[in-house]
């Protein structure tokens, strides 16, 4: 009885599959197929399968299930009377290999490229997915720092506060192992303590304003320094006494890091808090400067990062490049200056916290430093621009050397928290906001910033300088 050409083996005598290797000896069967016909088939079986042998595994794979489907296909036939119906099956798997190949070659279907441009689409959307998340993630960053702005100097300083425990907590992460830190009694709670001690240090002036209409204002007052000094003293002995042998050089280098973290979030902040009682002013100014100069070099150096200036930038920040930089420093300049216009619109922020909130019914004076001025232009200037008089602000001119500053100082703040992720291999500081990193990530560049803001205006704007305009 004739069969459609899917001629199985009798029951029980099922024969196991042949490999593709082992193609050649069935082929090689004069009972089956005359040797010429065999011997042909078998070179151009074998060159196919040596030719795919060079591609990636997966189509190895594909080509060789297909010789398997055939080889057991030639084992199930017992009959001379199949010889065609054998040979017209040949023949389909045969053009069926060569067009796989011929396909896996040439069409877009070949394993290794789909998953190369499947990586890149994945690539492509996930860059495109933390784009996103930054944008959202900054918009709303910005939105609700402004909106505690709005509500005034104290709320500003507690937020101050708040970025200080939430930065503090990501550093003092950085270096901690909690496998030794267990074998190290209170040793968390010492660095937290050590956080506490200069905290209460830095705010104890604002908390005695405070406190100074209550009946233990006066007590605070006079007593202030003296339990600064000795919650440092106790938690000096503590710290000692905490010390475990085996573990001297692991607290050392724990102590070592949180001291230098400590110095950096809180005393350098201190300056951010003299801002502030200064006019939210001192404070808005160098934060935007800040960020105006961090986006202004990531779409500098995205537009034209490596096509003017081929020399490295930065090693230990090799994303960063001159074109970012210098494109970043003439725009944070250019803001700078026209920047203070937009914020001297609003009375309450170039005021000091002393000022609005005095008792008193006499109007409030400006500083002369956000009062307009004539100035003469250099005659060799003026004779090329056609101008010889400028009237501007003393507090543009102000704002131009803190823009320069935050353009070619304060990005290395940046470029030491860097450093830091680099040595302990990380890829942010944490994972808190989506896009952005973590607080340390967002602040590195602010806390030096900062400081200048607060040493410039002590030198040259404080009515009592005698640099003051």
């Amino acid at each position: 009885m004739e069969s459609d050409g899917k001629d199985t083996l009798p029951q029980g005598e099922q024969e196991r599959p042949m490999s593709p290797l082992g193609l050649t000896r069935t082929l090689s069967s004069g009972s089956l197929i005359q040797e010429r016909e065999a011997a042909k088939l078998r070179e151009e079986f074998r060159a196919l399968t040596e030719k795919m042998r060079n591609e990636t595994s997966t189509s190895l794979q594909y080509f060789e299930s297909h010789l398997e489907k055939f080889t057991t296909f030639l084992q199930e036939k017992k009959s001379e009377e199949r010889r065609e119906i054998w040979m017209r099956e040949m023949c389909q798997q045969l053009k069926v290999l060569k067009k796989a190949v011929e396909t896996l070659e040439q069409g877009p279907a070949f394993p290794a490229k789909v998953e190369l441009e499947a990586k890149h689409s994945k690539k492509e959307k996930s860059n495109l997915q933390k784009l996103l998340n930054r944008l959202v993630f900054g918009i709303l960053m910005i939105a609700g720092f402004l909106y505690i702005i709005m509500a005034g100097h104290i709320y500003v300083i507690f937020l101050v506060a708040f970025l200080q425990v939430l930065t503090f907590r990501e550093l003092a992460n950085v270096r901690f192992k909690a496998v030794k830190a267990r074998h190290v009694p209170m040793f968390r709670t010492i660095q937290w303590c050590w956080f506490s001690v200069a905290m209460f240090y830095v705010y104890s002036d604002g908390l005695q304003a405070f406190l100074k209409e209550t009946q233990y204002g006066h007590l605070f007052a006079s007593l202030q320094d003296f339990l600064s000094f000795s919650l440092y003293s106790s938690l000096f002995c503590i710290t000692v006494l905490s010390f475990k042998k085996g573990f001297y050089k692991y607290q050392m280098q724990q102590l070592a890091w949180t001291f230098i973290t400590i110095f950096m979030i809180v005393f350098q902040m201190k300056f951010a808090i003299e801002n502030i009682k200064a006019g939210l002013f001192w404070f808005l100014l160098p934060c935007s400067l800040v960020i105006c100069n961090d986006c202004m070099a990531y779409f500098c150096g995205k537009a034209f990062g490596h096509k003017l200036i081929n020399y490295p930038f930065m090693k230990i920040s090799p994303n960063k490049t001159w074109e970012g930089f210098i494109g970043a420093y003439l725009f944070t300049c250019i803001f700078a200056f026209v920047y203070p216009l937009v914020l001297v619109k609003s009375d309450w922020l170039i005021y000091s916290l002393a000022d609005l909130t005095k008792d008193t019914s006499e109007a409030l004076v400006k500083d002369p430093v956000f009062e307009p001025k004539t100035y003469e232009v250099p005659a060799a200037i003026g004779g090329l621009v056609g101008i010889k008089q400028i009237r501007m602000l003393p507090v543009q001119m102000h704002s131009v050397l803190l823009g320069m500053f935050a353009s070619l100082v304060a990005p290395f703040g940046g470029f030491f928290a860097s450093a830091v992720k680099r040595a302990y291999d990380i890829k942010d500081f944490d994972a808190l906001i989506p896009g952005h990193g973590g607080i340390m990530d967002r602040m590195d560049c602010q806390f030096i910033m900062a400081m200048c803001t607060g040493v410039h205006y002590t030198t040259f704007i404080r009515p009592k300088s005698p640099c003051s305009c």
